[in-house]
């Protein structure tokens, strides 16, 4: 083996990644790129994504069992002692991507160079292979949050794969088919809110869907009492936006459009909404939501898109990332190991990379699906 190949393999194990180095850098790397996965990770520090264990925990109350009552004076009373409290607990799930080279890669590009020109072909080298590795891990990540809902590969102990969105937040609000029990909750307020538009032609329909909104806007808000703040979810909503596909942000920028009599630019001649809110929330374009099929076609499973569903059109998804969010092991944040050789491939090197998390939701009713009842004038 040359001195150049052992030499590189030192530096890649002894230097840091350049992309991810903590717990807090994959927000700021992420944050650069169109991922909704930063969605969900922006804001919340270590203490929020971050746990060990054998399992994620956690616990809800749906039913206080009201106690509540009038009396008379020196009336006898029939003390209560309500348990109230379910705990739900899921499983991690396992993923690694890697990143490699071969001997004749490093030898052949490194080999007779001198010490300062080495040392550059061996940092150009390896940003090349993180940016690949950390592109295809970030990709598979984004990906598994729009991955259609599957019992045996997400709620079953001996699946592989995390949750994903359509798995929380569904257009009739129940769990998805072929659900038993979501996160091994069952609960009838275990949903998500739900609102439908319709109209009998576009100027109806964008109303329509303006009016959807308000309905769901309200059904998703939960504020709490004058008092005793501190026993009830903070009201503030600084973490909802609304995610959409292309199709549907540009179904939102065309009614709002079409619902004035002037641009509302400084200039009035700029058509463009280059961020397009609702209520001072952002819609968000998800390209994952482009083609995810997950909506009702008359199939069981229901397996359409927006553009082939029964019902054609924009879907909104109004999401509390309060309440949603990624979860990673202490120990296993996107852990580097040491290089290593295989035996049966003698000459090419592994670094691999392994990531124990899972996609959690604490709260369905305070997400939202917004979707139309008849088929959208342009889909």
């Amino acid at each position: 083996m040359g001195s150049a190949l052992t030499t590189f393999n030192d530096f890649m194990d002894n230097t840091g990644p350049s992309f991810l180095t903590g717990a807090s850098d994959i927000v700021n790397e992420a944050v650069k790129n169109n991922y909704l996965l930063r969605r969900f990770m922006r804001g919340k520090g270590p203490s929020e994504t971050i746990q060990g264990g054998s399992s994620i925990k956690d616990t809800i109350l749906f039913d206080e069992s009201n106690t509540f009552q009038y009396y008379q004076p020196n009336e006898t009373f029939s003390w209560q002692n309500p348990q109230v409290l379910e705990q739900w607990e899921i499983n991690w799930r396992f993923a690694v991507d890697h990143m490699s080279w071969t001997d004749h890669e490093i030898e052949l590009n490194v080999g007779g160079q001198g010490r300062n020109a080495r040392h550059t072909t061996y940092k150009e080298i390896k940003r090349s292979k993180e940016q690949r590795l950390w592109t295809s891990l970030f990709n598979g990540m984004e990906d598994s949050i729009f991955a259609a809902p599957s019992a045996t590969e997400m709620e079953a102990d001996a699946g592989t794969r995390p949750y994903s969105l359509p798995c929380f937040i569904t257009e009739g609000g129940a769990i998805p088919t072929g659900f038993s029990a979501l996160q091994k909750l069952t609960d009838a307020k275990w949903t998500n809110q739900t609102a439908t538009f319709a109209g009998s032609g576009l100027a109806e329909q964008q109303n329509g869907m303006f009016e959807g909104m308000d309905n769901l806007y309200q059904d998703v808000k939960f504020m709490p009492p004058p008092s005793h703040q501190e026993y009830f979810e903070n009201p503030t909503l600084n973490a909802m936006y609304i995610a959409c596909s292309k199709k549907g942000l540009t179904f939102y920028q065309r009614a709002l459009r079409d619902s004035q009599d002037t641009f509302v630019t400084a200039s009035r001649q700029d058509p463009a909404f280059m961020k397009p809110q609702y209520a001072g929330h952002d819609l968000e374009y998800a390209a994952g939501l482009d083609d995810i099929a997950v909506y009702g076609d008359g199939t069981a499973q229901g397996s359409g898109t927006e553009t082939t569903a029964s019902k054609k059109g924009p879907r909104y998804y109004f999401i509390n990332a309060n309440y949603m969010k990624y979860v990673f092991h202490t120990t296993r944040y996107f852990y580097t190991h040491q290089s290593m050789k295989h035996p049966n491939q003698p000459f090419t090197t592994v670094m691999p990379v392994d990531c124990w998390h899972n996609f959690i939701c604490r709260s369905r009713q305070r997400q939202g699906l917004l979707s139309p009842t008849v088929d959208v004038t342009g889909f």
